[in-house]
């Protein structure tokens, strides 16, 4: 007999060699019907793994959250299988889970997969699912004459260069060679899977696109098929209605339709913007500079191209240097003006500043600070560039260009706590201000590629860790993922369709002060090295714009509409009247304008509808002989004929 924890601290007794699924039938008839996987010492394996004595055992059903993951492997698992039966010529490589779904990568020798293709395919897999296939999970050595090794390789014809790089990786590394079959169909996993084939009822194939082989350009071009699943109908319904609004709100779209920017493919993800995306913008970055004010933080300009070596210097040029631009001087030949000389040699190579950082530092060290000025706050609404391949640029939200709301606090050891607590309060109170109330923090550690060393990082890391635990803060840990020079705290924020945006961020350096040899008197009058808090709340300016834009459907709140008020005349008669409310709007303090253009007043009404305008104002011959206005208010309806004054003092809120 063997003995196993569950979640309540209960043990449960079961026979020598018992499964998952045994502990969940014995616990009731239900619950091994809803049975998903497992989770055994905190790894998720299938229900038929068989438990150890001692393990703790949670049964994980479709209302865990590492249920979804499973069934999307197996989904991927059924939509290969599906393809292999109407592409016998398919080559399988990998079929990972996404946070869209699913997708697997396969190479077709001749021909392509097309969304064409997509009802064909899905008609497979539901076939496939009905005929309810058990998973199964089989081990091999590396012997062609083991039957589940020898099927895996004969499965998509025998000759697939891309499995048997797969299957040299693991035997390089000593792992088990783990496939999981179902019917006829095997391929190389490590699971785990839903119990069989009729749990993957609800399945939708999504989008198909180009990838390479290893994500090398160098290497074979592959076709990635997208899907995604879920556990109902309803689920699977909801998620297409989801996309749908997603689609409505595409900042990309939204955009162009309200006049906010435009890319050009002579400036590949460098954005323009009109006016409107303009006023937007500067809005956004007034209302941050007003809020640095507010906390003591002093604002600097420095420079957007700097000598390379500093950048070997502060670490990005061994570090960062496949994302950096990097200028080049052109001659024209004395002899021959119309031959260029590229790539000329300088004295003193230059580089564009891809973070402002290293300028606040240069800045810094200009004099010798005393501790009494710390926590020294400096910001800037620092322009950096970049690189981003075009296969993943993105309208505003991956730009090669941007502006960040970047700040610096250089301070003493014993003032990190106050730092990181004032912090933490801002980018709430900065993210409330936009409705954007829902926020999570990860703890993000020292990443493979880094500078300082072992007990520079650990030093920062507990500084962090433990200001988060004193102040009582729920994080999530997230290793390896910190910024090249410190462990960091990144602020998750969640829009109005529950997306999750990365936005804020938080970096301790003790490395950089140092390289750049920063010092400040302390107390003892002896000299010291500062503590650097790297930090920005919206990240990008750009991107923080495109959420928005997104998160309000264009339909910005009154202090952020680009255009706050339009005046429609009925007629060229009012236009003069039109105007007078128009200065007296402007001088209140709002973003208003009269709508001149020669069309039917219906269609003005409407194009300040579709544009998103808080206020249209409609004047004609009645409001001109009462001098009044007709408000109509986007997110309140028809609220009628009243005079210019209450409308104005109904505002006077907002203008405070």
């Amino acid at each position: 007999m063997i003995s196993v924890k569950l979640p309540d601290g209960s043990a449960k007794q079961l026979s020598d060699g018992a499964s998952a699924a045994d502990l969940a039938k014995s616990i009731s008839d239900g619950l091994a019907r809803v049975a998903v996987a497992a989770k055994v010492d905190g790894k998720v394996v299938d229900l038929q793994l068989p438990l150890r004595d001692g393990a703790n055992v949670q049964i994980i059903t479709k209302k865990d959250k590492e249920a979804l993951d499973v069934l999307r492997h197996s989904a991927a698992h059924l939509m290969a299988d599906a393809i292999l039966r109407i592409f016998p010529k398919a080559e399988l490589t990998i079929g990972p889970v996404v946070d869209e779904g699913f997708y697997y990568d396969i190479y077709l020798p001749e021909g392509k997969i097309s969304e064409s293709d997509f009802p064909r395919i899905e008609a497979e897999m539901a076939k496939i699912a009905k005929e309810g296939h058990p998973f199964v999970r089989c081990v091999s050595d590396y012997d062609d004459a083991n039957e589940f090794y020898a099927r895996y390789k004969a499965i998509d014809g025998g000759q697939n260069k891309f499995k048997q790089e797969l299957v040299q990786g693991i035997k390089d590394r000593g792992e088990e060679l783990s496939f999981y079959k179902h019917g006829e169909f095997i391929d190389l996993c490590r699971g785990p899977h839903v119990p069989d084939t009729g749990w993957l009822k609800f399945v939708k194939l999504t989008k198909v696109s180009g990838s390479y082989w290893r994500a090398d350009a160098n290497r074979e071009q592959l076709q990635r098929v997208y899907g995604i699943a879920f556990f109902t109908k309803q689920e699977l319904e909801d998620h297409f209605k989801f996309l749908e609004e997603a689609r409505k709100r595409d900042h990309r779209v939204l955009g162009e339709q309200l006049e906010l920017f435009f890319m050009d493919e002579d400036a590949p993800g460098f954005p323009f913007f009109y006016p409107k995306g303009a006023m937007i913008w500067n809005q956004l970055v007034n209302f941050m500079r007003e809020n640095l004010r507010r906390r003591g933080y002093v604002e600097v300009k420095t420079p957007i191209v700097l000598s390379e070596q500093m950048w070997h210097t502060s670490g990005h040029y061994a570090n960062y240097m496949q994302n950096m631009f990097f200028t080049k001087m052109k001659l024209r030949d004395e002899k021959n003006p119309e031959n260029i000389r590229d790539n000329v040699d300088e004295e003193r190579p230059m580089a564009v500043k891809p973070m402002n950082c290293p300028g606040h530092l240069m800045l810094y060290r200009t004099r010798l600070h005393s501790y009494n000025e710390f926590p020294l706050r400096i910001a800037e609404m620092g322009l950096v560039h970049r690189r981003e391949l075009s296969g993943v640029r993105h309208g505003l939200f991956r730009v090669q260009a941007f502006t960040q709301d970047d700040a610096h606090h250089f301070c003493t050891p014993d003032q990190i706590k106050g730092e990181i607590s004032l912090l933490i309060g801002f980018f709430k109170e900065i993210y409330g201000a936009f409705g954007l109330d829902d926020v999570h923090i990860e703890l993000s550690t020292r990443p493979a590629k880094s500078i300082g060393s072992e007990e520079m990082w650990e030093k920062a890391e507990s500084a962090l860790k433990t200001t988060l635990d004193e102040m009582g803060v729920v994080y999530k840990l997230n290793p390896g993922d910190g910024a090249f020079y410190g462990p960091k705290i990144d602020f998750h924020i969640r829009d109005s369709l529950k997306r999750s945006w990365q936005c804020g961020t938080i970096q301790l350096d003790f490395s950089m002060p140092a390289r750049f040899g920063l010092q400040y008197v302390g107390p003892d009058g002896g000299r010291h090295t500062p503590v650097m808090i790297h930090r920005a709340c919206y990240g990008s300016v750009e991107r923080f714009m495109g959420i928005l834009i997104e998160h309000f459907a264009g339909a910005f709140p009154l202090w952020l509409a680009p255009v706050q008020v339009q005046i429609i005349p009925v007629s060229e008669k009012f236009i003069d009247y039109a105007k007078q409310v128009n200065a007296r709007l402007l001088e209140f303090g709002l973003r208003s304008e009269v709508n001149l253009k020669d069309d039917r007043v219906g269609y003005k009404i409407r194009e300040a509808s579709l544009q998103k305008i808080p206020y249209a104002l409609v004047v004609g011959e009645k409001e001109v002989e009462a001098g009044s206005i007709n408000v109509r208010s986007r997110d309140k309806g028809e609220l009628g004929e009243m005079q210019l004054d209450k409308f104005l003092e109904s505002l006077e809120s907002w203008r405070k």
